[in-house]
C-alpha cells in the first residue's frame, strides 16, 4: 500500500518538496534582514523601557515598505498559505478516490485482498500525514521570517505606524496553526468530493467553491465569535490631530484612534449617554456651510458621547490559533470517516 501511494502521489512528492526547498532559501535568506531593521529601527529599546515606541514603528513601517522584497515575500508568504488549502484539495484530495474510480481501476485495486476500507484508511493517514507535514514546514518558515513584523505590531502605537496585525482575517490563516488545519480540510474536502463526485474536474470545482466560501465566511462569522468580545468604553473627546467626523447625509459617526496593541478590533462605534447607538442628527454646526471644523468639534464633545469599542485581546491569538485548527482537524476527521463508511457501502456498486 505504502508503495503504491508513493507511486501515485510522486509528481506530488516531488513538487511538495520543490516548494520547500524555495520558500526555505527565499525566507531563511532574508530573514536576518527583516531583523535588522527592526533591530535599527530601535524597536528593541521601545519593547524594554515602553518609550519612543511610535517614532521607532514609523521607521520600521517605513523601511520594510521601502525595501520591495521584503514587502514582496510578506504578501508572498500571506497568498501562498491561503491558496495551500486548494493546491492540497486539488492535487492531493480529488485524485485520491475519484481517479481509480474515473478510469476503473477500483475494479483491480479493490480485489488484491486489501479491503476497501483499509485500502482508503491507509492512503488518507499516509497522504495526511505529508499534507500536515508541508503546511506545518510552511507555516513555520512564514511565521519565523514575519516575527519581527508580529512583535513591532503587538507594541504600542502600532495601529498608527500601518504595521500588519497578525489578528487579521487573512494574516491570521497564515501563520501558526492554523494554516495546517486548513490544509488538512482542504485535503479531506477534495477526498469527499472524489468520492461523491467520482470525476476529478467537476470535483475539483466544488472544492474550489467549498474552500473559497469557508476561507472567507469563518474569520467574517465564526472567528471573531470564538471567544466573547471584550468591551471597553470611555468618553469621545475629539483631537484637532487625530479625531474623526464623517458625515452622510444625516448620519454622524465620530471617533478618535484606538490603542490596542496586538488586539483584534471588532468594532468601534459611538454611544449617547443614555447607551444608545449615535449616529445623529449632526449638530447644525457641523454642516459645511454653517461652521468650521473646530466649532463642529467643540459641538460633539457637548453631546457627552461614549466611544465603545470591541475587541479580541492580543492575549487570546494562540487559544484562537489551536481552537481553529482543532476544530478543522475535527472536521477533516469526520469527513474521513464518513468517506470510510460511504466506500464500505459500495459506493462503486
Amino acid at each position: 500500500m505504502s508503495w503504491l501511494t508513493w507511486r501515485q502521489y510522486r509528481a506530488q512528492a516531488w513538487c511538495a518538496l520543490a516548494l520547500l526547498a524555495v520558500v526555505g532559501a527565499l525566507y531563511g535568506a532574508t530573514g536576518p534582514r527583516l531583523a535588522g531593521l527592526y533591530d535599527a529601527s530601535g524597536l528593541p529599546d521601545c519593547a524594554r523601557t515602553g518609550t519612543g515606541c511610535e517614532r521607532a514603528q514609523a521607521a520600521f513601517a517605513a523601511a520594510v515598505g521601502a525595501d520591495g522584497l521584503l514587502t514582496g515575500l510578506f504578501h508572498l508568504g500571506v497568498v501562498l498559505l491561503l491558496v495551500l488549502p486548494a493546491g492540497v484539495g486539488m492535487f492531493a484530495g480529488v485524485p485520491l478516490v475519484a481517479r481509480d474510480l474515473e478510469s476503473g481501476a477500483f475494479r483491480l485495486t479493490w480485489t488484491q485482498g486489501v479491503s476497501r476500507t483499509r485500502w482508503l484508511l491507509v492512503r488518507l493517514a499516509l497522504v495526511g500525514a505529508a499534507v500536515a507535514a508541508v503546511a506545518g514546514l510552511l507555516s513555520l518558515a512564514v511565521s519565523w521570517w514575519a516575527a519581527p513584523l508580529d512583535r513591532a505590531e503587538a507594541l504600542p502605537g502600532a495601529g498608527d505606524a500601518g504595521l500588519p496585525g497578525r489578528f487579521g482575517p487573512l494574516v491570521f490563516a497564515a501563520r501558526g496553526a492554523v494554516p495546517v488545519g486548513w490544509a488538512l480540510f482542504g485535503f479531506a474536502a477534495g477526498v469527499t468530493a472524489g468520492l461523491l463526485l467520482r470525476r476529478q474536474v467537476a470535483a475539483t470545482a466544488v472544492v474550489l467553491g467549498v474552500l473559497a466560501a469557508a476561507q472567507v465566511l469563518v474569520p467574517l462569522l465564526v472567528r471573531p465569535h470564538l471567544a466573547a468580545p471584550v468591551r471597553s468604553e470611555g468618553p469621545l473627546v475629539l483631537e484637532a490631530e487625530r479625531g474623526v467626523i464623517r458625515i452622510e447625509g444625516d448620519r454622524l459617526y465620530a471617533s478618535t484612534p484606538v490603542s490596542l496593541p496586538g488586539a483584534w478590533v471588532l468594532s468601534v462605534g459611538s454611544v449617547d449617554p443614555a447607551g444608545r447607538t449615535f449616529t445623529g442628527p449632526v449638530p447644525q454646526v457641523c454642516h459645511p456651510e454653517a461652521g468650521t471644523v473646530g466649532a463642529c468639534r467643540e459641538a460633539i464633545d457637548a453631546l457627552g458621547l461614549v466611544q465603545r469599542v470591541e475587541y479580541q485581546p492580543a492575549r487570546r491569538y494562540w487559544p484562537f490559533q489551536w481552537v481553529e485548527t482543532g476544530a478543522l482537524v475535527l472536521l477533516s476527521g469526520a469527513a474521513a470517516a464518513g468517506c470510510a463508511v460511504r466506500l464500505r457501502r459500495g459506493v462503486a456498486a
